[in-house]
C-alpha cells in the first residue's frame, strides 16, 4: 500500500532553485515531455505549478488553470502563478505573442510572405478555390485569411 505524502510548501521549496533576478522558482524535480513539473501525492502526478498554487494560495475552481505572468512553464512561484479560465489563458497566450500560431507553427504549410501574395490574388478576384490550390491548402483556409480570422497580421 502506497503511503500519501501530502504536498506542502516545505516539499515544494525542496525541489526549487529561486532565481533572484528572475524571481522565478525553477522546478528540478521531474517534468513533463512540455517542461511542466511534477509531483507525486496520494499515488497521483500533479503538475508542481497547479501544486504549489493549492499549496502557497488556496483551492483551484474547478475548472480553472494555473497561469503563469513569467511564461516561465519550469516556474512554481506562487508571486508567479494567477488563475484564469482556458480562454483566458489562450488569450493571454496570444497577447505575448507565445502562440503557435502562424510561422511559429511548426505545421504551418504558409509564411508571411505567402499570405501578402494570398490578399493579393484575393484582390484580383481569383477564386478561393485557385488559390487554395497554388498553395495546398483548403478554400476554407483562404477564405479565413480574407475575413481576417487567421494570418492577420501578414
Amino acid at each position: 500500500m502506497s503511503r500519501s505524502i501530502p504536498i506542502t510548501t516545505e516539499r515544494i521549496e525542496d525541489r526549487v532553485e529561486k532565481i533572484p533576478k528572475a524571481g522565478c522558482w525553477v522546478w528540478m524535480g521531474t517534468t513533463t515531455v512540455r517542461g511542466y513539473g511534477q509531483i507525486i501525492s496520494n499515488a497521483r502526478k500533479h503538475y508542481a505549478h497547479r501544486a504549489s498554487y493549492e499549496a502557497f494560495i488556496g483551492p483551484i475552481p474547478e475548472g480553472m488553470n494555473v497561469c503563469h505572468t513569467c511564461d516561465n512553464v519550469y516556474c512554481v512561484n506562487p508571486a508567479h502563478l494567477f488563475l484564469g479560465t482556458q480562454k483566458q489563458n489562450l488569450e493571454d497566450m496570444a497577447k505575448k505573442k507565445r502562440s503557435t500560431w502562424g510561422i511559429n507553427n511548426p505545421r504551418a504549410k504558409l509564411d508571411i510572405d505567402d499570405v501578402k501574395n494570398i490578399k493579393h490574388l484575393l484582390l484580383t478576384k481569383m477564386s478561393e478555390t485557385s488559390i487554395a490550390k497554388q498553395y495546398n491548402v483548403s478554400r476554407q483556409t483562404i477564405n479565413n485569411i480574407k475575413n481576417g480570422k487567421v494570418w492577420n497580421h501578414g
